[in-house]
């Protein structure tokens, strides 16, 4: 789980630990039957590990955890009681828990610049890292993550001698970022220094066009490799054909920006500047991507005219530009159920024409078309109430009062009752 992340994993946290629940149930489903053993984790002080690893020619595993993630919790609960991960854990390492708010995990988080939870790391007696996991895994996955690092092939501490020894390979500088990336290292030099050793020509590759965009929410919009794409679209189009082109540039400007907004130090005159950089840079569709850009600033700022001025700007374009909306923030962690209700709120709470309520309205109901949740039905009936339909309004806010109870959300439960007993007063909701 995260502590102080960089911007890679700010944007990735929700869709992590989703991951994470995922794997590990599972990992349940796999391994139903009773399990009787688990990980042995030395008691012994790190030096007398280190010793003992030396001694037994064994890679020590650490497991990096805080007593407050949850996605640890799950691991010491469903895998490392797993017989299979025990069996094989215990025989090829030394194992070791660090919690890292002790003094002791400080100095190793330090050390391997650990800012995730939880980190495994399989490091030598020299505490020389060989190889890292971050966040929840399946049992299988587990044990695979475990062969990696037995394996010389595998491991990442071969990736990096074969990349401090020149090593500029396209294919493998794809999968050392790959490797990079799973393991929470940051690679935008490695990326940069490769793309400056590729001849012009030779960006327009399947490799090069792989490796720009390898992770995809985190594509580097001021390189030489994305600005060579923007200036020679036209080729690109060619090989790759324009809709698949478009659709890898706006998504690379959207999540830049969601990377900015994530900054601390973020306000308008950074907002500005970037704007005015994706204009420089002339991609067909800059209009657009400011314009989803624009909203998702607003909404961050707290603009609420400007916010609903550019919510109905992106209303009244074609379905698919909102429908491009929905997906990259559902590539955010917010499906678009979720979006379109949020959407929704933000109108009935700071928007007072009826027009553009009755648009909120819209979205509402999609939202409930999607996935019929207490949270969208509540959005639903407040915005039949001041469009001037009280008699739904007060039967959907029911609804939403009995599925607040059902899924025992007592506190919601009562907030929506409250909410109901003012549409039957006639009374302002907010």
């Amino acid at each position: 789980m995260k502590n102080s992340l960089t911007n890679i994993l700010k944007n990735k946290k929700s869709l992590v630990n989703f991951a994470a629940g995922i794997a590990l149930s599972l990992s349940l489903a796999n391994y139903g039957f009773a399990q009787n053993r688990s990980i042995n984790f030395e008691k012994e002080n790190f030096e007398n590990i280190k010793k003992k690893a030396e001694k037994e020619n064994k890679l020590i595993f650490m497991d990096c955890y805080t007593t407050w993630c949850g996605p640890c919790k799950a691991m010491d609960k469903n895998v490392f009681t797993n017989d299979s991960v025990a069996d094989f854990y215990n025989k090829n390492f030394l194992n070791v828990k660090i919690n890292m708010e002790s003094e002791e995990g400080k100095k190793i988080g330090k050390s391997f610049h650990i800012d995730f939870y939880p980190t495994f790391l399989y490091i030598n007696e020299k505490e020389k890292l060989i190889h890292k996991g971050v966040g929840g895994f399946s049992t299988r996955m587990f044990v695979n993550l475990g062969e990696e690092a037995l394996n010389p092939e595998t491991q990442l501490a071969t990736f990096n001698e074969k990349y401090e020894k020149g090593n500029r390979d396209g294919k493998f500088i794809y999968e050392y970022l790959k490797k990079l990336g799973s393991a929470d290292i940051d690679y935008k030099n490695i990326s940069e220094d490769y793309f400056k050793t590729q001849k012009e020509e030779d960006l327009t590759s399947r490799i090069n066009w792989d490796i720009l965009f390898i992770d995809p929410e985190n594509v580097n919009i001021d390189s030489k490799a994305f600005n060579y794409l923007i200036k020679n679209k036209n080729k690109f189009d060619e090989i790759y054909t324009a809709d698949s082109v478009d659709n890898k540039l706006f998504n690379a400007y959207y999540d830049d920006l969601n990377n900015i907004l994530n900054e601390k130090s973020f306000n308008d005159s950074i907002y500005q500047e970037w704007k005015n950089k994706i204009k420089k840079q002339n991609f067909s569709k800059t209009e657009e991507v400011l314009l989803l850009t624009d909203l998702k600033y607003n909404e961050k700022m707290k603009n609420w005219e400007a916010y609903a001025s550019s919510a109905v700007l992106l209303s009244a374009l074609p379905d698919d530009l909102l429908q491009r909306y929905l997906q990259l923030e559902a590539s955010n962690g917010y499906p678009s159920e979720i979006r379109l209700n949020n959407l929704a709120w933000s109108f009935f709470n700071h928007v007072k024409d009826k027009n553009l309520l009755e648009k909120a309205l819209n979205w509402a109901e999609n939202s409930l078309k999607i996935a019929d949740k207490t949270y969208n039905n509540n959005t639903y009936a407040c915005l039949l109430y001041v469009l001037g339909d009280t008699t739904k309004a007060m039967q959907i806010e029911e609804k939403a009062i009995k599925l607040a109870k059902e899924s025992s959300s007592e506190k919601v439960a009562e907030r929506y009752s409250n909410t109901l007993k003012k549409m039957k007063a006639g009374e302002k909701l907010y």
